[in-house]
C-alpha cells in the first residue's frame, strides 16, 4: 500500500516543507501544491529536491482549489491531507496502513490529531469508533482525513472551491462538504480513534469566537449545500431557537440571521456553477 501526502501550502509556506518530511521510505510519497502569489516565493528549497517529493506550483488562491491539484496529482492508492504546519512520525503511516489493509469496506477515514507534549487535547474525541453518516456526526478537521484514492476519483468528488480558506465568502469548513459529498456518494465513511497526525493546539477555527461572522457564515452555506433554499427558513428558525444562547455572546439576533443568509445566498446563486459531482 502506497501512501501519498498531499500538503497544501502558499508562498513563504513552502520552506516549512522540509521539516514535515521523515526519512525516505518506498511506501510513502509527498505532493506539495503550492500556490504562489509573488515570484519571490518560487524558488524550490534544496532539501525539496528529492525523489520522494514532488513540487506542483500553481497561481492564485483558496485551500480547496490547492487540495485539489494535489488530488490530480495522487498516484498512490491511499491520500492523507496536509498543512504545512504538521509533524509526522513513522508510526502515523502505520496506523493509516493497518487501518484501511484490515478493512477492505473502508474508503474514507477521520482519525485523531494530537499535539505537541504538554498542550490539551485538540478535541473531545471518543474512544469509540464508528460510521459517519447524517445521523451519526462529527466535527472533522483537515488533517484528520485520509482515504482510498481510487473509490473517490470514481465517483468525481473534489472539494468544493467555495468554501475555505481563500475561497471566497466561506473562509472554512471545506473539510465538512468534502466528508458530506462521501457519505452522500454512498462511500463508507469512518472515524478511527488513532492518531495520524501532531498539530498544535491552537487553529484559526478555534481562536474565533462561538458566533463569529465566517462561523456562521459558513453554517448558511453548508445548510444550502446539503439542503438547497430549505436553508433559508432553517436559519430563520435557528435564529428563533438560539435566541437566548445568542443574547449570552452578544450576538443581535437580525446579525446572526443576515450572516446565516449571506452564506446561503452565496452557495444557492452559485448553484449553477458547481462540479457535477
Amino acid at each position: 500500500m502506497k501512501i501519498n501526502i498531499l500538503i497544501a501550502t502558499i508562498d513563504q509556506g513552502l520552506e516549512k516543507i522540509a521539516a514535515i518530511l521523515l526519512e525516505q521510505r518506498s511506501d510513502v510519497s509527498y505532493i506539495v501544491s503550492h500556490q504562489v502569489t509573488d515570484e519571490k516565493h518560487r524558488p524550490v528549497p534544496p532539501a525539496l529536491k528529492r525523489p520522494d517529493v514532488l513540487v506542483d506550483q500553481i497561481a492564485g488562491r483558496g485551500i480547496s482549489r490547492n487540495r485539489n491539484n494535489a488530488l490530480d496529482l495522487a498516484g498512490g492508492d491511499v491520500a492523507l491531507l496536509a498543512d504545512d504546519d504538521v509533524r509526522f512520525t513513522g508510526d502515523n503511516f502505520e496506523v493509516i496502513k493497518e487501518a484501511f489493509s484490515a478493512d477492505s469496506s473502508l474508503d474514507v477515514a477521520c482519525f485523531k490529531i494530537a499535539t505537541p507534549a504538554g498542550e490539551a487535547e485538540y478535541k473531545d474525541y471518543t474512544p469509540h469508533q464508528f460510521v459517519l453518516n447524517d445521523i451519526n456526526g462529527h466535527y472533522i478537521s483537515s488533517l484528520e482525513i485520509a482515504f482510498r484514492l481510487a473509490p473517490v476519483r470514481q465517483r468525481k468528488i473534489r472539494f468544493d472551491e467555495r468554501f475555505g480558506l481563500g475561497s471566497g465568502m466561506i473562509q472554512y469548513g471545506e473539510e465538512a462538504v468534502f466528508i458530506h459529498d462521501c457519505i452522500k456518494a454512498g462511500l463508507v465513511v469512518k472515524y478511527i480513534p488513532r492518531y495520524v497526525v501532531e498539530h498544535p493546539f491552537m487553529s484559526m477555527t478555534k481562536a474565533m469566537a462561538e458566533y463569529a461572522p465566517a462561523k456562521n457564515i459558513f453554517k448558511g452555506g453548508y445548510d444550502a449545500r446539503r439542503y438547497g433554499w430549505r436553508a433559508v427558513p432553517a436559519a430563520i428558525y435557528n435564529t428563533l431557537q438560539l435566541r437566548k444562547e445568542l443574547a449570552r455572546h452578544n450576538k443581535g439576533m437580525a446579525e446572526y440571521l443576515s450572516e446565516r443568509l449571506q452564506g446561503a445566498g452565496y452557495i444557492l446563486r452559485s448553484q449553477n456553477n458547481r462540479p457535477s459531482w
